[in-house]
């Protein structure tokens, strides 16, 4: 059952949030993010802001994501958009275990989110096999919620890596001007990123970009 703001929805207090209005205000894949977050018995509850947060959290998914193929495909020789998506054909086994707990999906929504936390700690550390296996896992998680349908490129393959080349090339002339402390140069690329759906993070390895999604 969904609430909004506390209360039971029913038409006749006007209070009803109906999916297709959800769906005007995100994408299919976020407002089932957002669904997830209760145990299909409990109460849900509605906020302005529910969906915009469950946003942020597949972006921050999708982030990984984009971060770990760059990392792992430049370490392979290829290219981000030449790099598929792979499988060990296993979860960890806490998410298995909060998916045979009753569907248990919020539980392991937190999984996924442990593991994606340890997927940047091991980038971060340059440990390529543990982050080619949260990377696997991670996939695997996404496919078996059903959240893996937009994951990944957004684009073909020619304009994926298109777009690839034009970013880097930006957050090449970002660092640059940053390193010339030159902040006003530096928040405009950023902004103009921002602008065409980049998003960028600052890392102790530097500038890392993903798509925004939903």
């Amino acid at each position: 059952m969904v609430t909004y703001a506390g209360e039971k929805m029913s038409k006749s207090i006007g209070n009803t949030v109906s999916p297709a209005e959800m769906l005007e205000l995100a994408s299919p894949r976020v407002v089932r993010y957002y669904l997830g977050q209760a145990q299909y018995r409990s109460v849900l509850d509605y906020q302005p802001t529910s969906l915009q947060e469950a946003a942020a959290a597949v972006e921050r998914i999708d982030g990984f994501i984009s971060r770990a193929v760059r990392t792992l495909a430049g370490v392979d020789g290829g290219t981000p958009a030449s790099y598929g998506f792979f499988s060990y054909g296993t979860v960890p086994d806490a998410f298995a275990a909060a998916m045979d707990d009753d569907l248990n999906v919020p539980q392991a929504l937190a999984v996924l989110h442990e593991t994606v936390r340890a997927g940047n700690t091991a980038l971060t550390a340059g440990d390529l096999d543990a982050a080619r296996a949260a990377l696997a896992s991670v996939t695997d998680m996404l496919r078996v919620l059903g959240l893996n349908d937009t994951a990944g490129p957004a684009v073909d393959e020619q304009g994926n890596t298109a777009l690839g080349v034009l970013v880097e090339a930006q957050l090449a002339a970002r660092a640059q001007a940053r390193a010339s402390k030159d902040w006003a140069a530096s928040d405009a690329i950023r902004d103009t990123l921002a602008a065409a759906g980049v998003v960028v993070e600052d890392g102790p390895d530097g500038a890392n970009w993903s798509l925004k999604r939903g």
